[in-house]
């Protein structure tokens, strides 16, 4: 951190507004705004790559290291990379807060990357000389890459518990169906008038008294099957509810990402 301010300090300092503008550009302290200083911070350095080689070029030649110019020569191709893959680990943290975030924050992470590039913005004005040897010198914040992993970490927890929780209480359960009318009968077609003719008087028969046969027992229904029950959040610690973001479960509260016995977990915080 002390080389990032060191350089916003050499390279504005113009008429006493070096502090304040030094203070300008310092890093928040909130973790998405932090990884988007430095976003801007190390866009700033990888820009000026191609500005300042010729006469770090010169300046390696003039004075040597113990291992000979090429291979001091050879580490800054290998630092430009380094800083494209640490832009993309940044990058990818301050998309996944902004996806995770209930309010929108883009607008503030795109204040903090403008404020990390202006430690660079006096680049233009300074010796070309003492311009490569601050450059040679510079490197972000060593927590930098740490913070974005985090940051992305807990966007990613986060916006799991948030989606489910957004589901599970917005969602009503589906209506059943309602039962369908059955057809109306089809009456049974008369037939044409024939006609009529006496029909002989049947014998009078006794019917036989019928014993009444035991109605067959109606196969009981089939019964349904108990609902699971619903899961329950184990209480942790006293007052302190953990929800597991692998299987999580409503919360009638706040969702805070947080490490308990050595896992990632969810606190659920009552509103």
């Amino acid at each position: 951190m002390a080389n990032a301010l060191f350089l916003a300090l050499a390279l504005l300092a113009q008429d006493g507004q070096a502090s304040a503008q030094t203070s300008l550009n310092a890093p928040p302290t909130d973790e998405y705004g932090y990884v988007a200083w430095c976003y801007g911070a190390l866009g700033g350095y990888a820009n000026l790559y191609d500005r300042v080689m010729p006469e770090v070029t010169r300046i390696e030649k003039a004075f040597p290291g113990p291992d000979g110019v090429q291979a001091a020569l050879k580490t800054y191709p290998e630092m430009r990379a380094q800083a494209q893959k640490d832009l993309k680990t940044f990058a990818s943290a301050i998309t996944a807060a902004e996806k995770a975030s209930p309010r929108p924050i883009s607008e503030y992470g795109a204040a903090q990357v403008k404020r990390g590039a202006a430690i660079w913005q006096g680049a233009g004005s300074v010796d070309k000389a003492r311009l490569a040897q601050m450059w040679m010198s510079w490197s972000p914040p060593g927590d930098c890459e740490k913070r974005a992993k985090t940051l992305e970490m807990k966007s990613s927890i986060l916006g799991r518990a948030l989606n489910y929780n957004a589901v599970s209480a917005t969602t009503p359960p589906p209506a059943p169906a309602a039962p369908s009318a059955p057809p109306p009968e089809t009456p049974a077609p008369q037939p044409a008038s024939e006609p009529v003719r006496p029909e002989p008087k049947p014998e009078t028969v006794q019917p036989k008294p019928e014993v009444a046969k035991p109605a067959p027992a109606a196969s009981a229904p089939p019964k349904a099957k108990a609902a699971a029950p619903a899961k329950k959040l184990p209480p942790i610690g006293g007052n302190e509810i953990i929800v597991d973001p692998v299987n999580p479960v409503p919360c009638a509260g706040s969702l805070l990402p947080a490490k308990r016995g050595g896992r990632d977990v969810l606190i659920c915080k009552p509103n």
